[in-house]
């Protein structure tokens, strides 16, 4: 079988292509990585200082088809719809889609190629959660599509598809057939993202319980904050990353201590907003001290590394709690934070102090992609809805 995967829940228009064979279940599942691609909108919002909903619904609806365009080279076609088919199909759909999105309407129009119905078997797109202006490009993108070669749509929660991201050992396009990685159940996932700092239990995939989450900002919100108070542009995560990499080469020592908010809760949520005021502090201070209306290098790599690692001290203790009170025998770290290099290292450890598997995803699929949409649309508990509707907020349980 084969599923095109649509992903627009926030600034990066994606789209991919996998084949799969045999049931996940049973354990006789393959999964073969066609094509994955990715447009970033990234640098249009840098001038925002984070994403501009009605921007990046814009450039969706622009972008989209383009790039299905370059991903249908990967397959080949069944069958051609007639010019009054093509046309009627659309024609039904025009009075309510162009209204909401004109840029996708227009780009599908005159996108022809569409007429060539590809060896396409289901669409996975994400309902949510995320930007909902944006995640209905994708759903309006994949009814279109699936009127049009007449194949069925699996909406799909987006934060299931960070849990199955990370299962594929290798995202190639047109690689090899592949198993996906073994999953000992219970396993903890850990969602860390710009939107969403989650603990989830995993008793199977597609039975969730979310168990920790934020309180208010998420891990990768704040960093884009703590970014900002430095100076630095956006997205933020990996500039501080970097800035505290070079500290502890340096051997810079920070000048500031921050708080590890709700290390020593008794639950599992967590909260970051204080941290981020901390940073904010240490900033006005350092400026006050040194009478200048910048920082220097040092003290912008020292806050670096000391908000750095306040997070990932966080995170791990968290993490810790979960695996203990869950007896979980595997754990899955997900979303773009997962990027990060001090982090990774630090969670490895982990696993093998737990002496468990920890699974990270490649460079690839830690951020938002449509591989892990596909890949969810198949393995995961979803089903063909009644009606596609986008979920700004959608939980995951």
């Amino acid at each position: 079988m084969i599923t095109l995967g649509i992903e627009t829940s926030c600034d990066e228009t994606a789209l991919a292509l996998i084949e799969t064979r045999g049931d996940y279940s049973t354990g006789d599942f393959g999964c073969r990585v066609i094509q994955s691609l990715i447009l970033s909108q990234a640098e249009l919002h840098s001038a925002y200082g984070g994403v501009f909903p009605m921007l990046a619904k814009r450039e969706h609806g622009k972008n989209i088809t383009p790039l299905l365009e370059k991903i249908l080279h990967s397959t080949t076609s069944k069958g051609e719809l007639a010019d009054e088919q093509f046309n009627n199909i659309l024609g039904s759909l025009r009075s309510e889609m162009q209204p909401k999105d004109p840029d996708l309407f227009g780009a599908i129009e005159d996108a022809y190629f569409l007429k060539d119905i590809p060896t396409i078997d289901q669409i996975a797109v994400t309902e949510g959660p995320g930007l909902e202006p944006t995640l209905w490009v994708g759903i309006n993108f994949a009814r279109i599509l699936g009127a049009l070669w007449n194949i069925p749509i699996i909406p799909v929660n987006h934060m299931e598809g960070h849990i199955v991201a990370s299962l594929l050992s290798s995202d190639v396009a047109g690689g090899d057939w592949q198993k996906l990685k073994d999953l000992p159940l219970p396993a903890v996932a850990l969602l860390i993202s710009g939107g969403h700092t989650e603990l989830v239990k995993v008793t199977s995939i597609g039975t969730y319980e979310v168990i920790g989450a934020t309180r208010d900002d998420a891990v990768g919100e704040v960093y884009d904050k703590a970014a900002r108070l430095l100076g630095l542009p956006y997205p933020g995560g990996p500039h501080i990353s970097k800035l505290a990499h070079e500290a502890m080469q340096e051997g810079i020592i920070p000048i500031v201590k921050l708080p590890r908010p709700m290390i020593d809760s008794d639950n599992l949520d967590f909260s970051f907003s204080g941290l981020k005021t901390a940073v904010l502090y240490a900033v006005r201070n350092e400026l006050k001290k040194t009478g200048t209306e910048q920082l220097s290098d040092a003290s912008k790599k020292g806050i670096a590394l000391e908000f750095e690692r306040a997070v990932i001290e966080t995170l791990e203790k968290k993490l810790r709690g979960a695996i203990e009170s869950t007896g979980a025998q595997s754990v899955i770290i997900g979303g773009g934070v997962s990027a990060n290099r001090m982090l990774r290292e630090r969670f490895k450890t982990m696993g093998k102090e737990y002496d468990i598997p920890v699974y990270l995803p490649s460079s690839h699929t830690s951020g938002d992609n449509a591989l892990m949409i596909a890949l969810a649309a198949v393995i995961g508990k979803n089903e063909a809805p009644r009606m596609l509707k986008a979920h700004g907020t959608k939980k995951l349980a």
